[in-house]
């Protein structure tokens, strides 16, 4: 279509072409060559030829926007999208300073008669006629099975969501009516999964107070038992977290994001499963802190936990199930009631392991014993709970490797890339001919229209030759207009066959290359998701100027060149000459000009690549982001990555400005230079006026042609970076090898597993060393269980032996032999990894359990899903096994998740 309508919009020109000249001779042969002679606003070749150079420099201006037509096309296919998000009208507008504001906040939170279902479910009600009141200041817990609703009362307490039926209140006043960013204000909110930034330490927690003094982010960082650990950084507060906070481990990513609840000192707490990540010790300290936190403030808390040993002194506890409040009452009521859901669930999390069996017999008595306690102060811990061996406690998610060279200087052979378009050479052959014949198209205009200015100066014809002359020329520029647009549309459909299975290919390439990489190679900021994602989509799609669009525009010029200088050598060699004398001249312009197009500095890039990583990772924790309100920080944040290189754009342009216009006026001066030659070939003889004309108009619509492939050509510069950004990708050898067949298998795993004399460090932090000297063995089918405060190397040890890292020194091996020599698929084939993150991907819930083993079969899914105690919940969704879990599974409930994996 893009061909076809260039091709149909120059077949018009050479249309009005054909009507101007037949009916210009008409006016000419009338007017000067019958009898009577016109005497009075008579028609000649001078006026008909001041029509023509109109239409002429009116078709070149046409002409030369003809890619910014393209480019305006694909803005408004893009602008479509992006302006039905920017115009829709939020439900609830968390920017919007509309609604009213309470002049004190107690605290009393009601839910009446509330029903509700997720937009992306709406069959599936999760409440249904929900009644609940929580006193100012009250501390009130929410437990009941996954999928009971207990997450939904917080995000509808937080107007994430509104209820379909029913309101929810904030001291007697329906929260619909208070400012949504004033209510999000009162309210501080941890979650499950921690949610932290691409910047610094004390950054992420003053996203909880903007504008917090240092000594506000220190207190608060002590509070939350983080400020030890955040000072054995080498950068202390000022060390950059990483990519979702991946440079630190998940019980430091937990105790960050409870610091910076804890320095927005709100009148509304809301904790869900808070310190799920954290070890014994640590979950000990930071409860104290909340439990503190509770006691400076009479403050309305709502706490979710399935650990329902940290609730029992809560002053109330609410038991949900199937979208209702089934129970409401103290630990000691609600232990009281025979056969009750809350007393059924503590006594089955008692019965989990031997160690909480003592903790069973004890809190069935009517006085409730001595449950592990936790958020309350007269309640201290008094047992350690179970410590899940995760592989997100100590270990960086990822670590540096080498980074993408961006603004490199590696040299990218073009002999690699038309390889790779090899399949589509019969494509490729009718872009070509296409080519050929758009090229031929810009020559052959000029020499019909010196041919046309010589006829209506050629008074030696009849009137009558003269119509027919005009008619004939006129048909030849339709046959002109049309040959264009045939051309032009097999030269778009051509290349651009070939441009898109390259870019299909270069993608596939790259993302293949992406996943082979090592776990550490993510760490750095230049493969951040954004930059990765910038990479495949952006760079990706550059480079076909270096294949297709490249051979289309040599295509062009050189027909274009070759047919008019042999139109102009025919005519007058002299003439051709001298315009070649000032070529050279001509053709630096346009090589200045064609750079001042191609604006390559790195700062464009680099601001590109770091605002799609905030948008990234803005739209992936949207939830923390609208609860702390965070969106007017990191809009200017965006804007200001986006605006970065607004200052040398500017200078660009001048510079730009500058260029093109010195390049046009050399067309001029060589112009000028050529009338005065012509003029005095033909005053001495030499030359006759048509073939002057033929010289003139062939090279001056010869250089229109090769002015508009060299804009076409503009972007090479930025081609060739986006190529050595794409190869250094996949031509990148990863340091520990997951795709290949080399390395030994065992024909039996007993399971024996020993780390002898480790010594290890993650690249991101090689001057802080995780092991010394680590000895451990694991003796076959023991079950072991690894215990220690964050950072102390017990997630480490999971990421060694999966080789998501080597050691510095020494060995692991696996039944006496070093997993290093071991092939990599293999070895992992043989581990299964249950991470304290669960991490779904976008598809069915059937799909992301048969991740395990693909090609599993249904009955396989099923049995899998019942073992993990999952089959039962998932029968309750409509599509059952067919769900569609969401984006890294927003549809479905943590532990869900969690299930599954």
């Amino acid at each position: 279509m893009t061909g076809l309508g260039g091709g149909f919009t120059f077949m018009m020109i050479f249309a009005t072409y054909a009507v101007a000249i037949s009916y210009g001779a008409v006016l000419v042969a009338t007017d000067n060559l019958t009898q009577p002679a016109c005497t009075s606003n008579c028609y000649d070749g001078g006026k008909v030829l001041t029509v023509f150079f109109g239409v002429i420099m009116g078709a070149m201006a046409l002409g030369q926007a003809n890619p910014s037509i393209d480019a305006i096309v694909s803005a408004r296919a893009a602008a479509y999208t992006a302006y039905g998000t920017i115009d829709r009208p939020s439900k609830i507008d968390a920017l919007s300073m509309d609604g009213a504001t309470l002049s004190s906040v107690e605290g009393r939170i009601e839910l009446v008669d509330v029903e509700f279902h997720y937009p992306s479910r709406p069959h599936i009600p999760v409440c249904k006629g929900y009644s609940l009141t929580i006193a100012a200041g009250e501390r009130v817990a929410l437990v009941g099975p996954s999928g009971s609703g207990k997450s939904t009362i917080v995000s509808l307490v937080e107007r994430f969501y509104d209820p379909v039926h029913g309101v929810v209140k904030l001291d007697g006043v329906d929260v619909k009516m208070l400012s949504v960013r004033w209510l999000r204000q009162q309210i501080g909110l941890v979650g499950q999964e921690p949610c932290l930034f691409a910047s610094s330490i004390a950054a992420n927690i003053a996203y909880g107070k903007p504008g917090a003094t240092i000594d506000e982010i220190h207190d608060a960082a002590k509070r939350a038992n983080a400020f030890e650990f955040i000072q054995s950084f080498p950068q202390g507060f000022d060390t950059l977290v990483g990519d979702r906070g991946a440079q630190l481990s998940g019980g430091q990513k937990q105790r960050i994001a409870i610091a910076r609840a804890i320095i927005k000192n709100p009148a509304i707490l809301l904790l869900d499963e808070a310190t799920s990540a954290l070890d014994t010790e640590s979950e000990r300290i930071v409860q104290a802190s909340l439990d503190a936190l509770l006691t400076d403030r009479k403050r309305t808390t709502i706490i979710i936990a399935h650990r329902l040993a940290t609730i029992r002194n809560a002053d109330r506890i609410v038991v949900l199930s199937e979208g209702k409040v089934v129970e409401d009452g103290t630990h000691d009521h609600l232990m009281a009631i025979e056969n009750g859901q809350y007393r059924l669930l503590v006594q089955a999390q008692s019965r989990a392991s031997p160690r909480k069996k003592d903790m069973a017999k004890t809190t069935a008595t009517q006085d409730g014993g001595d449950i592990a306690k936790g958020f309350f102060p007269e309640s201290p811990t008094q047992h350690a709970a179970p410590i899940p061996v995760t592989a997100d406690d100590d270990a960086p998610s990822t670590a540096s490797a080498m980074p993408l060279p961006l603004g490199g200087s590696l040299r990218v052979p073009y002999g690699r890339i038309w390889s790779m378009s090899r399949p589509e050479w019969g494509y490729m052959v009718v872009g070509s001919l296409g080519s050929l014949v758009t090229g031929a198209t810009f020559p052959l205009w000029g020499y019909l229209l010196s041919n046309c200015i010589v006829l209506f100066f050629n008074f030696r014809l009849t009137a009558d030759e003269m119509k027919m002359e005009g008619l004939k020329w006129s048909m030849y520029f339709l046959i002109l207009g049309l040959g264009y647009c045939v051309g032009n549309v097999a030269q778009s459909y051509g290349f651009s066959v070939v441009s898109e299975r390259l870019t299909t290919r270069l993608r596939a390439m790259g993302f293949a290359a992406m996943l082979r990489q090592e776990v550490g190679w993510y760490d750095a900021p230049e493969h951040s998701a954004g930059a990765l994602l910038a990479s495949l989509s952006t760079d990706c799609a550059l480079i076909q100027k270096m294949s297709a669009d490249l051979l289309k525009n040599v295509l062009n010029v050189i027909v274009c060149m070759v047919i008019g200088f042999s139109i102009a050598f025919y005519h007058s060699w002299q003439m051709t000459l001298a315009l070649l004398a000032v070529f050279p001249l001509m053709g630096f312009a346009s090589k200045m000009r064609a750079k001042s197009f191609n604006p390559t500095k790195e700062e464009d890039k680099e601001g590109d690549v770091k605002a799609g990583a905030v948008l990234s990772e803005a739209i992936g924790a949207i939830r923390t982001v609208a609860s702390f309100g965070m969106e007017d920080e990191i809009q200017a944040q965006f804007t200001a990555l986006v605006g970065a290189a607004a200052t040398e754009t500017r200078r660009a342009g001048l510079s730009m400005g500058l260029v093109f216009g010195l390049s046009q006026a050399m067309m001029f001066f060589a112009m000028a230079f050529l009338f005065w030659f012509g003029g005095y070939l033909i005053s001495h003889h030499i030359i006759v006026f048509g073939d002057m004309f033929s010289v003139l108009m062939s090279l001056m619509m010869s250089s229109f042609g090769l002015g508009t492939a060299t804009q076409a050509l503009g972007g090479m510069g930025k081609a060739k970076q986006a190529a050595a950004n794409v190869f250094a990708i996949v031509d990148r050898v990863p340091t520990i090898q997951s795709v290949t067949n080399e390395g030994q298998t065992l024909p039996l795993v007993a399971g024996k597993i020993e780390f002898q004399h480790v010594q290890f460090a993650y690249p991101s932090r090689p001057q802080s060393l995780v092991y010394k000297d680590y000895n451990l063995v694991i003796e076959a089918g023991t079950t072991v269980a690894l215990v220690g405060s964050s950072g102390s190397g017990k997630s480490t040890a999971i990421g060694l032996l999966e080789r998501f890292y080597d050691p510095l020194a020494g060995r692991v091996l696996l039944d006496g032999v070093d997993i290093r020599t071991l092939n990599l698929t293999w070895l992992r084939s043989h581990i299964s990894l249950v991470g304290q993150e669960p991490v779904l991907f976008v598809g069915t819930i059937a799909d992301n359990i048969a991740t395990g083993k693909p090609g599993a079969s249904p009955a396989e899914i099923e049995a899998a899903a019942v073992m993990a105690n999952a089959h039962d919940f998932i029968e309750l969704f409509p599509d059952k096994y067919t769900t569609q879990v969401g984006d890294r599974g927003i549809q479905v409930h943590v532990s869900s998740s969690c299930a599954w994996t």
